[in-house]
């Protein structure tokens, strides 16, 4: 880091530099908290969830607690479905590993 004496530099050039440094820290801070979202949405979709459910971000809608239609099942075992929203159950992330396709389970 350069380091040189403040105290020779007038009102408007300390103003400049304050105001310069307070840009670049903020530019700093949103690089580094785009930085930290990219890794936690990359964790994120390693657990087949999103960031919002781990940090319970999701606002309850009017629909909230809305039991919605089955759009996929288990051939396995019919009483395991899902609807399509929120995260995947473990037995279709476990079919879908092997290399079947979503529409192979669709109702």
């Amino acid at each position: 880091m350069s380091q040189f004496d403040v105290k020779n530099l007038s009102a408007d050039e300390l103003k400049k530099l304050v105001n310069d440094a307070e840009r670049a820290l903020r530019e700093r801070s949103k690089q580094r908290v785009m930085e930290l979202r990219r890794e936690a949405e990359a964790l994120a979709n390693e657990l087949n969830t999103s960031v919002a459910d781990i940090f319970g971000l999701e606002k309850g809608s009017k629909q909230a607690g809305k039991k919605l239609p089955a759009k996929y099942m288990n051939p396995a075992n019919p009483s395991q479905t899902w609807s399509g929203r929120g995260k995947r159950p473990n037995w279709l992330v476990d079919e879908l590993n092997q290399g079947k396709k979503l529409e192979d389970f669709r109702i």
